[in-house]
C-alpha cells in the first residue's frame, strides 16, 4: 500500500470505526508516531465531530420519519382505510436502518473499549515451571 492509501485507511479506522491510534498502528503495520502525526496534521478529531453531528441528525430524521409514518399507518388502520404497501415497505426499511445503526454503534463501542494485552507476571507457579523445565531444578535451591 502506498502512503496516501494508508493515510486514508488510518483516518477511516480512527474516524468511523473508532479504533485507537495504537490499534490502527498495529493493524496497518505503521508506527504509532506516524498515526499520531497524521491525526494532528489532518485534524482527525474535527472529522469525528462532524461525522457524529451528521450521524445524530440522520438518526433523528429517520426516527421522526418513522414515527410519522407509523402514526399515519395506525390512523389508517383505525379508520378502516386500505393500507398503502409502499408506506409499509418504507417503514420496514426504516426499521432495518435503525437496527443496522444500533449494531454499528455496538460495534463501535466494542472497538472503542481498550482490549489490553494480558501481561505475564512471575507468579510462584511460573517460577516453579521455569526452574523445573528450563533449569532442571527439582525444588531444592
Amino acid at each position: 500500500m502506498n502512503k496516501l492509501h494508508l493515510l486514508y485507511e488510518a483516518e477511516k479506522l480512527y474516524s468511523i470505526e473508532n479504533l485507537t491510534p495504537e490499534m490502527i498502528a498495529e493493524k496497518l503495520n505503521i508506527s504509532r508516531r506516524t498515526i499520531f502525526n497524521w491525526k494532528k496534521k489532518y485534524k482527525w478529531d474535527n472529522h469525528i465531530v462532524r461525522i457524529k453531528d451528521f450521524s445524530k441528525q440522520f438518526a433523528d430524521d429517520i426516527y421522526n420519519i418513522g414515527t410519522k409514518l407509523l402514526t399515519k399507518l395506525n390512523a389508517d388502520i383505525d379508520n378502516n382505510r386500505i393500507l398503502n404497501k409502499h408506506e409499509i415497505c418504507a417503514l420496514e426499511n426504516i426499521i432495518k436502518i435503525i437496527n443496522n445503526e444500533e449494531k454499528e454503534q455496538k460495534k463501535n463501542l466494542d472497538n472503542f473499549s481498550f482490549k489490553k494485552k494480558s501481561a505475564k507476571f512471575l507468579t510462584p507457579d511460573v517460577i516453579e515451571e521455569i526452574n523445573s523445565k528450563i533449569l532442571g531444578w527439582n525444588g531444592a535451591y
